[in-house]
């Protein structure tokens, strides 16, 4: 497949920058054979009683930060932990002068990092940086003094704001380590909460910190040739016993969010049952994928020639998504992270 298939025009004015207030009120596309839109918080009359919603409990970490290179500023992504006893991170690294192995970079707040080693991949640079203190006083510093990392279309168009540590993260985030939200999850509010368990829909956890190649464009130009980013995931024997019970007596899994889909692939049997699952995956998900761990996906609106729409198109097809979006651009539905979203049926 090409990558100009990936690649779609979207007015400027439909990138949202800010969340709908609240969570809940955002718009909904229900995609079945036709396009229909409701209010997010009326997936609940789509919903039935057996179904399973599973949801990514990641939370995110302040992961921004602004230092200095011999005097030049230096803006560091954090992105991945690569060694938590040596507190080693991947990360992007933004300066008006390329950022060399063996600098330091110095923080305000009495903190160090060496640049370390330097990997290229996709034509992007990870920088490896190692912080001149454990890991849990670099927690403390990041939790004081780190800023939420907004996606980068959002950052090009206005400054990270206080409320952003809020409104970025889910309202049931628990376990530490993305650097980007699991943004279908954060249309869900206490309130919509409270109807779908009392619906009796099941309600199931899993873990995968999403890191910031989600954001990275594919760039080669036959799309199969891209080599995907990897990212830790863990899926409990639990959670894994819970979906597979309800699979059997024939209620719906429903994936709430690409890194649930793509965790829930990584850890399935042939026949679709999940296993408990601990480790990093690097499954990339693209047409042509044999998808049947889940019977549905609720995602948002992505970005041209991301990884993310092309697992839309293995979902949906590639005809079907093209549809799809046009008509979101058509309604003036809002787009990426704090955008609007849409329920997928697999087809």
């Amino acid at each position: 497949m090409k990558l100009e298939q990936l690649d779609y025009y979207i007015p400027k004015n439909l990138i949202a920058t800010q969340p709908t207030k609240p969570r809940d009120e955002s718009s909904l596309v229900v995609v079945n054979k036709e396009f229909e839109v409701i209010k997010f918080k009326e997936i609940i009359n789509q919903l039935r009683k057996g179904d399973t919603l599973v949801f990514n409990n990641t939370k995110v970490i302040n992961a921004h930060l602004d230092g200095q290179i011999k005097k030049r500023k230096v803006s560091v992504n954090l992105n991945k932990l690569i060694d938590k006893q040596k507190t080693i991170w991947s990360a992007f690294l933004k300066s008006n002068k390329k950022p060399m192995i063996n600098e330091e970079i110095i923080f305000p707040f009495d903190l160090k990092a060496k640049i370390i080693d330097v990997i290229k991949n996709n034509n992007t640079d990870f920088f490896q940086i190692q912080f001149s203190c454990d890991y849990e006083k670099l927690r403390k510093i990041l939790n004081s003094f780190g800023k939420i990392p907004l996606p980068p279309y959002i950052k090009k168009i206005r400054e990270i704001k206080r409320k952003d540590s809020v409104d970025y993260q889910t309202i049931f985030a628990k376990t530490e380590g993305a650097v980007a939200a699991p943004t279908a999850s954060l249309h869900f509010s206490e309130k919509l909460f409270e109807k779908i368990k009392k619906k009796k829909v099941n309600i199931v956890y899993v873990t995968l910190h999403v890191n910031g190649g989600t954001f990275l464009p594919i760039k080669a130009e036959n799309v199969f040739e891209h080599s995907m980013h990897s990212e830790f995931g863990a899926i409990s024997k639990k959670s894994a016993e819970i979906i597979n019970e309800h699979k059997k007596k024939g209620g719906r899994v429903i994936a709430v969010g690409t890194t649930v889909l793509r965790l829930l692939e990584s850890s399935k049997n042939k026949n679709g049952l999940i296993k408990e699952f601990n480790g990093e995956t690097d499954i990339y998900l693209k047409p042509g994928s044999k998808i049947n761990s889940v019977d549905g996906l609720i995602t948002n609106f992505h970005t041209p020639k991301s990884t993310l729409l092309l697992l839309v198109y293995a979902f949906i097809g590639e005809q079907k998504t093209k549809k799809l979006y046009e008509y979101a651009i058509k309604k003036k539905l809002r787009f990426f992270s704090y955008g609007d979203a849409c329920l997928l049926w697999k087809m």
